[in-house]
């Protein structure tokens, strides 16, 4: 039975009451049941069952409130798993098969949680899956329902019952991932399989809100690292241990802990002096500079050396000849098919996440992978130069993009693409926002930050980009917050998402309820954006009207007047007000531009059609 080997040190703790925080370990009073796990795992099943006693029958359980039912619950969950473990099968069955016939779906989800794991206990995995399949129904059907309420059985407390059907499924998804490694362990052997597990926990890690698999997981790294050194699979363990690190880090984090994470980072780029990883190490430390420290001199250090170091990595690919050689069965499961961006129906750029069953690095790897990172080097270099107020050499940079993205150099360049709006920002000293929307802010963190979000909307990162904006929104100055509004309404309408022209237009309301701002171009961007979030929709160009009216008489020598213009001009025409249309044209047709050219051909439209909308 798995739950008696004692080299099994490695197992996800699901209902460990050690919370690990970014800045240390926080311990808390623990139950009985709590208490019982922890001598299941070091196998004193004996104490762990008369420490159990109270919860062998559950003959009271009605008369309990809500909260103690599922504290009672998870301890008669937990004396069902050592008696199954210590073959006491009659007796760890009556237990479940009460559990499993619960009512109530929080605690039927629980029940069959905590049976896959008794049964991956026992090495009973295809049935283990079958119960976490089961849960993950119950979890799926409520886990985002908000009218799930108190039913997580919190009682008349205020609780977020969303959070804890998240917690449940993430315990469901750490077993799955348990179960996935011993399986590949099978096939493979235990180094891989504690590779993937890995990298199950990783993504756990990311997606969670809660850090309770950190301190497991790094674990896990070393583990891999010491049992097996040398293999690609503990330099990517080395590696991935930082990350998971560094996955915690926020810009609110405590000085040492980043310290500890760069350190950590360094220490195994100086180790790594021909090995893989290094790259990824130094683009790891250039992200940390970036987005954690706001440190653009460091950041650009760290990416500049990453640059070179997957430049040689091109010219010199026999870094795999100092890793312990992999069969051919092992090398085709671990090569990587999925290219890390693609693009869609409408030449959109798809990330995609890597997959937790490749190995990824510069040997293992196809060459796009490669190309990829030299490509993310590039991007930050650029941004870092841009940001410098070094325009020309952000350009140099990013005229290298098309080199490294065969997809998009396939693209009509005369359309827009990632390359063509970079290149763009560079001719016009702006991104999303022009200087003199942001000549208010003085921080230089706080202009790298703003200019950090507009660069992903660049790159087509919306949502990446909606919510740094969104972290921005924070700010106590209202025109700050009105800034970090605007990226959060481009960002959002860019998506395209069903609900985003919504959304935006609520976020562009405050903007413009704002009447201190009036006279402020971020006040006459909103003025604008708000006309046509209604003509982006049909039909709407009555309601639209008054917005572009609005600009154009409010800011005559605003920026963007001849957009206004065309805008005010093309609902006249929707509304059969052609002699207003033709007047705007006449005003606008001083320069002959996009904007005078596209409203003569709409007018004469319009006449041929015989003045119908």
């Amino acid at each position: 039975m798995r739950g008696k080997v004692k080299n099994m040190r490695w197992r996800f703790k699901s209902y460990s009451i050690i919370v690990l925080l970014c800045a240390g370990v926080v311990l808390s009073a623990k139950s009985d049941w709590e208490k019982a796990a922890e001598l299941r795992k070091a196998e004193d099943y004996s104490k762990a069952e008369r420490l159990l006693s109270k919860y062998a029958s559950p003959a009271n359980f009605e008369s309990f409130k809500s909260a103690e039912k599922i504290e009672f619950l998870r301890g008669l969950l937990e004396l069902a798993h050592i008696r199954a473990l210590k073959d006491d099968v009659p007796g760890s069955l009556a237990l479940l098969n009460w559990a499993e016939a619960r009512n109530d779906s929080y605690q039927r989800a629980i029940a069959c949680v905590k049976y896959a794991e008794i049964l991956l206990d026992i090495g009973e995995l295809e049935r283990a899956s079958a119960y976490l399949k089961n849960a993950d129904e119950i979890i799926r059907n409520r886990a985002t329902d908000e009218s799930a309420g108190l039913a997580i059985g919190q009682g008349g407390e205020v609780a977020d019952a969303g959070a804890s059907w998240r917690h449940l499924r993430e315990e469901s998804e750490a077993l799955k991932a348990e179960i996935e490694a011993e399986e590949v362990k099978q096939k493979f052997g235990a180094t891989y399989g504690n590779y993937v597990k890995l990298r199950r926990m990783q993504v756990l890690l990311k997606r969670s809100k809660t850090p309770r698999y950190l301190k497991e997981a790094i674990e896990l790294a070393d583990e891999l690292v010491e049992t097996d050194p040398a293999s690609q699979f503990a330099a990517a363990a080395g590696y991935l241990k930082g990350e998971i690190m560094a996955s915690r880090l926020t810009e609110n984090s405590h000085r040492r802990e980043i310290r500890e994470v760069k350190e950590y980072l360094e220490k195994f780029v100086r180790q790594q002096p021909d090995g893989l990883y290094r790259g990824e190490a130094l683009m790891l430390l250039g992200k940390i500079s970036l987005e954690i420290e706001w440190d653009s001199k460091e950041a650009e250090k760290h990416y500049s050396r990453a640059f070179e170091y997957f430049r040689k990595a091109r010219e010199k690919r026999d870094a795999v000849s100092l890793y312990a050689a992999m069969n051919d069965d092992l090398k085709s499961q671990t090569t990587p098919t999925q290219k890390p961006t693609t693009l869609n129906q409408w030449k959109r750029i798809v990330y995609h996440d890597e997959d937790p069953l490749k190995l990824y690095n510069t040997a293992n790897a196809p060459v796009w992978y490669i190309d990829d990172k030299e490509k993310d080097c590039i991007y930050r270099l650029g941004l870092l130069a841009f940001a410098n107020g070094k325009y020309d050499l952000a350009k140099s940079y990013w005229e290298r993009i098309l080199s490294l993205s065969p997809d998009i150099a396939t693209l009509d360049q005369r359309l827009p693409n990632v390359q063509t709006r970079l290149l763009q920002a560079c001719r016009l000293n702006a991104m999303a926002f022009w200087p003199e929307e942001k000549a208010s802010i003085r921080s230089s963190d706080l202009r790298l930050r703003l200019l950090m979000n507009e660069y992903l909307i660049l790159i087509e990162r919306f949502d990446d980009a909606y919510d740094g904006f969104d972290k921005l929104s924070q700010a106590s100055n209202p025109l700050h917050k009105a800034i970090a509004y605007m990226g959060m309404i481009i960002s959002i309408d860019l998506t395209g998402r069903q609900g985003s022209k919504e959304q935006a237009e609520k976020l562009c309301n405050w903007i413009l309820q704002q009447k201190q701002l009036s006279k402020e171009p971020i006040y006459a961007r909103a003025v604008l954006f708000a006309g046509q979030l209604k003509t982006s929709r049909n039909d709407m160009e009555k309601q639209a009207l008054p917005f572009f009216e609005q600009y154009v008489e409010q800011f005559p020598k605003g920026r963007d007047i001849r957009v206004a213009k065309y805008d005010l001009a093309k609902c006249y025409l929707k509304m059969g007000q052609l002699h207003k249309a033709e007047a705007l044209w006449r005003d606008l047709s001083a320069k002959e531009d996009i904007y005078s050219e596209n409203l003569l051909k709409r007018i004469n439209r319009h006449k041929a059609g015989g003045g119908t909308k």
